[in-house]
């Protein structure tokens, strides 16, 4: 029967019509169960960040052989052994770390899983001038024990200046220059990225600016990058950003200025100059980016009993500070040193205590603590030496290095958050946990997650977007880490997947180790190195050289 020209077809013809589809279906979903999945992982239900500041969308993710095979609207599930359903979560690329120093521990099994549980994917390491003289080497060493993430590195100055000369402070002689330039270009024939240098660390505090020109111009031809710790990010840093201005600019290279921060609370203000500085070299043509850690607390900021009681004796050891401290004219000394130790660097207010064998003053800053002890003081029945109005920091300082038998420990709040925002706002600036493994720093456990969770979500100081452009795109394009740092068909699959809403830094000074929340899936290389935001035990991980 024929309706307004269209072809209606009968009961019978209907059913028919219908069965044949239900077998049709049936007979898709059983071939594919039974013979090859055209997927190993499918992402499904999530929103896509791609990676380079574009606006979110909504897609599913289709891997197989390590990279991302599809990107539409609705893949089905039964084309991969595996379904993570990303619903109301972000998918976007793995994070790149371009600063850590855990060059050395990629070679323990097992290793601390503090970076894939944050969600980095790619590290770089070789930075501040320490590195492997082989990175081939060291690569596939690390490669044959287990990589949890890709590991790619620099070659460091001061580790080439240490092979040849030693320790010794004075210029390199024209064949010593000549050997380490050899041993340079024969680690950039091997892969690595650039030429490293730190240069508040021997050896490579004394090396002359010319010595480093005549070493970056190594590099410029395989289009290495200049990685600097530059010589002071404190009284003298307007003199160190020159110098590495110089340097690049010399040598035709791109320049990475490593944890770009000023420290110090009188130096506190320097920072939009060093901004324009590097703004205006920008567009003269030079490529300068730089990589910063979101903490206010520096990685030289942690003073301990070696530090805070090194102006009153040469030794630290316990024993001494418990005889000294009973005599009142060298405990006197003590708090007089220490007192002019915290004032140099601005006064108590910038110190938090971190150590301490009383738990009700962990995490307080000296002043906040000072009031808590002095209010006990005055509450108190028992007779006191001292007036509480001649109690001071020093003298608290003194007495809980004494009282926790060593165990009393500040940290030093030398950088400016006002800072550490404006340089977070340069969409040159990427991110670097600066981290060690073992150490005390919270960066290394929460650098990532701090700024989607705490500078991008809370404090919407960037977009989520812009944040994770930072993290992945940008990175990848500027150290050359091809098939990396986006979202997109033929990609690696480097992809983390996390709670937009919950995401956020645990670690803190006090636990520098906890791990963050929010992080739910990583995905190094198609693999899963973190599942439902617990570690698995495979190691996919990737050798990553300059090509």
């Amino acid at each position: 029967m024929i309706h307004g020209g269209v072809n209606q077809p009968n009961d019978e013809v209907s059913e028919n019509v219908t069965c044949q589809r239900e077998f049709k279906g049936r007979e898709r979903k059983e071939q594919i169960m039974e013979h090859t999945y055209i997927f190993d992982v499918i992402i499904k239900n999530g929103t896509i960040i791609d990676g380079t500041g574009r606006q979110r969308y909504k897609a599913d993710l289709g891997i197989k052989d390590g990279k991302i095979k599809a990107l539409e609207t609705d893949i089905p599930h039964e084309s991969a052994p595996r379904v993570i359903d990303a619903t109301d979560k972000i998918v976007c690329p793995g994070f790149i770390d371009v600063h850590c120093h855990t060059d050395w521990n990629v070679l323990d099994i097992p290793w601390d899983d503090h970076q894939e549980r944050q969600g980095v994917t790619t590290q770089i390491g070789g930075l501040c001038g320490t590195s492997p003289l082989s990175p081939k080497e060291h690569l596939e060493k690390a490669e044959e024990r287990g990589l949890g993430t890709n590991y790619a590195l620099f070659a460091g100055h001061g580790s080439i200046r240490q092979e040849v000369m030693g320790n010794e402070n004075r210029p390199p002689s024209q064949e010593e220059l000549n050997q380490m330039k050899n041993l340079l270009q024969k680690a950039m024939d091997e892969g690595a990225l650039g030429l490293s240098t730190g240069l508040i660390y021997e050896p490579g505090v004394f090396a002359h600016t010319e010595e480093l020109i005549e070493m970056a111009k190594v590099i410029a031809p395989m289009r290495g990058i200049y990685a600097t710790h530059m010589r002071s990010e404190s009284d003298d840093i307007d003199a160190a950003v020159e110098e590495a201005i110089t340097i690049a600019r010399t040598a035709q290279t791109p320049l990475q200025i490593s944890h770009i921060k000023v420290i110090m609370p009188h130096n506190w203000g320097k920072g939009e100059r060093i901004i324009e500085r590097i703004q205006t070299e920008q567009r003269r043509g030079l490529k300068i980016t730089a990589d910063q850690y979101p903490y206010t607390v520096t990685g030289g900021g942690y003073y301990g009993i070696s530090r805070l009681a090194q102006g009153f004796y040469e030794e630290t050891d316990l024993a001494r500070l418990e005889k000294e401290y009973e005599d009142k004219t060298k405990r006197k000394t003590m708090v007089e040193y220490v007192h002019s130790l915290i004032m140099e660097r601005g006064g108590p207010q910038y110190f938090s205590i971190i150590k301490s064998s009383r738990q009700d003053i962990l995490g307080l800053f000296l002043p906040q603590a000072l009031a808590l002890l002095q209010d006990e003081q005055l509450s108190s029945e028992i007779p006191l030496p001292e007036a509480p109005s001649s109690y001071t920091f020093a003298d608290l300082i003194v007495d809980e290095l004494y009282n926790s038998k060593g165990e009393f420990a500040l940290a030093y709040h030398a950088v400016s958050e006002v800072e550490l925002i404006q340089f977070l706002k340069q969409p040159w600036v990427m991110a670097g946990t600066d981290g060690i493994q073992g150490a005390f720093h919270p960066r290394t456990h929460g650098t990532f997650p701090r700024i989607l969770g705490r500078y991008a979500r809370n404090m919407q100081i960037i977009s989520l977007e812009e944040a994770i452009r930072k993290i992945t795109s940008l990175p990848a394009d500027t150290f050359g880490l091809k098939g990396r740092g986006q979202i997109m068909p033929s990609a690696i699959a480097d992809v983390v997947v996390f709670d937009p809403d919950t995401v956020i830094d645990r670690a803190t000074l006090v636990s520098p180790n906890l791990y963050p929340e929010g992080i739910e899936y990583v995905l190094v290389n198609g693999e899963l190195v973190v599942d439902n935001g617990k570690r698995t035990e495979v190691f996919p991980g990737k050798a990553v050289l300059r090509t």
